[in-house]
């Protein structure tokens, strides 16, 4: 008990205890701030080793395309020397503070360039700094000096077409109604073979009269002389009376159902005369607001001018106000309805008088004496007939007036049908053209590498999970037939262009970014090539064109249209050119044009113009590789600049122009974008050993205090780390 209570050593074991306490708590700090530096310099490591997974990429996808996708050596080695190379080895001849190993690592990915939206956001990234500066110098400020003439052009061949339609329908009706009204006329010829049998009636009634005479004054016993001829007259003349009565009533139903049919006609074509006035209207006031205003009202650095004046602008309005002049009266109308009813009345006197002659003769021949009544009911007869054929038979008057006005009224026609039938015959050179773009025969051994992109554009599209949209059957297949109706819907089809170029001005940035990269990154055809096709109307050296038509030489257009046959591509790039210098020249057609006068005249001699032109344009282009945009602005565009305004025009194309663009890829580069890593994780178990209490860091782990774990004397702990190209 004693030991226990002295006082000796006291000193001694509290600084033993306390001793121990403090190489306890500070091997535990020890311990702790190393696991703290191995997390550090695990994690500096894991970053440093994806960074080198990341630098090894496929290089000519970057030179060709300036898209990154992993590539090259092993990713998951390159991943573990560069984390390795982070910390000293451990045969190193001095103090390490951490002795740190790698257990294991392994590299994933988690992006790759196959995926749509990842690959967009390599091209924009690609294209931010280059493409709005070209876009805008290069093509916006080329076309923003036209929009005013363009609206104004598209207004008045818009317009100026459906006015066309609607007055060639009104004449149509007009036509049939004075068809009608000739029919009705003609059934007095007719009435006029009864009229010449019954002319001996008036003839025959003298003799009549003293046959009766003659036989009234013998004795009763005497045999009648004339009984016969008195009989014969008598039956004659009653029978051509009422075969004159019968054509009358015959004629006379036959004309008013002409003359209903002439009626119904009528009404038709003030219908349409209605509708004529009503869109001669619309042309007069001012256009709504347009694709061509939004480019045209846009702020455009460097933008070209034109030299066409502020007169020349005016003549379009002065073209569609002209159309007013093609607008009938109200009045003319109720002329014409009032003459096709006194036609009729004419032709229900012409049956009365038939009617009374026909009582006159059957009076005349029961008794005597009515020379002077039947001879007066004939003059009537024949008056009322001689004055309905004096107004309204052929060379009548009320007919040939109606004939002359007519006339009057189609004066320019004869001139305008030939513009017209000229331009049909243009445009079917054209179609005819482009069809021979599409159709030789020779393109069969380009097909498989169109096979083969078509195949890597469905694969990439069902990765996106995509369903593959429909890009049509044939290049022209909604072309129009009438080269006025063409012209119409080119003008339209620019108006949504120049719409598309200021919207891609106003910030949609996405699409103008694609559009550019395709221009940039791939190849187009060479307009030179088409030189003999186009010059003969399609029958050129096809032999030299279907060479040309393979996949590499056309990568642009395959990806703009999206046809599988070699010459589909090309022919729909050369009907949309085509399409925009029929819209450009068309607009130019109706200021050369103006001075004929006549709207529909203009419209024609514009359409032609501009087909001739556009046809020339064309030529130039095959020559020259670019052809001049107009003769009011005179800046050049080459074929491919009008493949980027195409671009434009069909909009962003989705993901089945996406697809296209990454099987293309593919094919060049023999590279599998859908295996294409741009982003990757990295995984790296690691560990550092522990110098004094193991057991107590074990027991931390198991708190949750430390994220590890121990193992035979060391910490362990996995790190994973994500990076991409961007």
């Amino acid at each position: 008990m004693s030991f226990w209570r002295g006082a000796d050593g006291a000193v001694s074991l509290y600084l033993i205890v306390s001793t121990a306490a403090m190489l306890l708590f500070t091997s535990l700090l020890v311990d702790y701030a190393r696991i703290a530096a191995f997390d550090k310099q695990t994690e500096l490591a894991a970053q440093s080793g994806i960074r080198s997974a990341l630098s090894a990429y496929d290089q000519s996808l970057y030179e060709r395309y300036g898209l990154f996708g992993a590539g090259g050596s092993d990713r998951g080695e390159l991943f573990a020397q560069a984390a390795e190379h982070n910390w000293l080895d451990g045969d190193v001849n001095h103090f390490q503070w951490l002795r740190i190993q790698r257990e294991a690592s392994h590299v994933d990915t988690e992006e790759v360039l196959g995926n749509q939206v990842v690959f967009t956001r390599q091209v924009l990234e690609e294209m931010k700094y280059k493409a709005p500066i070209d876009f805008t110098m290069e093509i916006v400020s080329r076309f923003a000096p036209m929009s005013a003439a363009m609206k104004e052009a598209s207004a008045t061949i818009g317009g100026l077409e459906d006015i066309k339609r609607l007055y060639e329908d009104r004449e149509e009706h007009l036509e049939r109604a004075s068809e009608l009204q000739k029919e009705a006329a003609a059934r007095v010829s007719e009435l006029s073979g009864a009229l010449s049998a019954a002319s001996g009636i008036v003839d025959g009634y003298g003799a009549y009269e003293s046959w009766r005479a003659e036989d009234a004054g013998l004795e009763e016993d005497e045999k009648p002389k004339h009984a016969e001829d008195i009989a014969s007259y008598s039956v004659r003349s009653q029978g051509d009376a009422a075969a004159v009565l019968s054509a009358a009533d015959s004629g006379l139903e036959q004309h008013a159902d002409d003359t209903a049919k002439a009626l119904s006609e009528l009404m038709a074509a003030e219908q349409s005369n209605a509708a004529i006035a009503a869109a001669a209207e619309r042309m007069r006031q001012s256009q709504e607001t347009s694709g061509y205003d939004k480019l045209s009202d846009a702020n455009v650095a460097g933008k070209d001018s034109t030299s066409m004046t502020a007169e020349e602008l005016s003549q379009y309005g002065q073209t569609r106000a002209s159309a007013e002049g093609l607008v009938l009266d109200e009045a003319w109308f109720a002329d014409y309805r009032r003459e096709l009813n006194e036609q009729l009345s004419a032709y229900r006197s012409i049956r009365a008088d038939s009617a009374a002659f026909q009582s006159v003769v059957r009076s005349a021949v029961s008794s005597t004496g009515m020379a002077a009544g039947l001879n007066e009911a004939w003059s009537d007869l024949n008056g009322t007939v001689h004055r309905y054929e004096a107004g309204y038979s052929v060379s009548g008057t009320v007919m040939q007036a109606r004939k002359n006005e007519f006339q009057r009224r189609h004066a320019h026609d004869a001139e305008r049908k030939s513009n017209e039938a000229a331009a049909k015959t243009k445009w079917s050179e054209v179609k005819s053209m482009l069809g021979g773009l599409q159709s030789d025969p020779g393109q069969a051994e380009q097909k498989q590498a169109f096979e083969e992109v078509k195949r890597l554009a469905a694969d990439n599209l069902r990765f996106n999970q995509a369903a593959g949209e429909e890009t049509g059957s044939s290049p022209d297949a909604g072309r129009a037939d009438d080269a006025g109706d063409e012209a119409k819907s080119a003008l339209t089809s620019m108006g949504t262009m120049f719409g598309g170029m200021a919207e891609l001005l106003e910030g949609i940035r996405d699409p103008l970014y694609v559009n550019e990269y395709v221009v940039h990154r791939f190849r187009s055809f060479d307009p030179t090539k088409l030189r003999g096709m186009i010059s003969d109307g399609g029958q050129g050296d096809r032999a030299s064109f279907s060479k040309a038509l393979a996949l590499e030489n056309q990568e642009v257009e395959y990806i703009l249209y999206g046809f599988h046959e070699p010459g589909a591509n090309i022919a729909a790039a050369v009907g949309e050119i085509f399409a925009a210098r029929l819209a450009v020249r068309t607009m130019e057609g109706l200021i050369a044009c103006r001075a004929l006068g006549h709207p529909l005249l203009i419209l024609s001699a514009a359409v032609l113009y501009g087909l001739e032109k556009a046809i020339a344009d064309m030529a130039v282009l095959s020559e020259k590789g670019k052809v001049q945009l107009s003769k009011y602005v005179p800046s050049e565009l080459t074929y491919a600049d009008y493949l980027r305004v195409f671009l434009i025009l069909h909009g962003s194309g989705g993901q089945a122009r996406n697809s296209r663009i990454i099987a293309v890829i593919e094919r060049n580069t023999g590279a599998d974008l859908s295996m294409a890593a741009t982003g990757l994780s990295g995984e790296m178990t690691s560990s550092v050993n522990l110098w004094f209490l193991p057991g107590l860091m074990r027991t931390f782990t198991a708190a949750g205090i430390l994220n590890g774990k121990v193992k035979d004397g060391r910490y362990e702990k996995t790190q994973t780390i994500g990076s991409s190209y961007g």
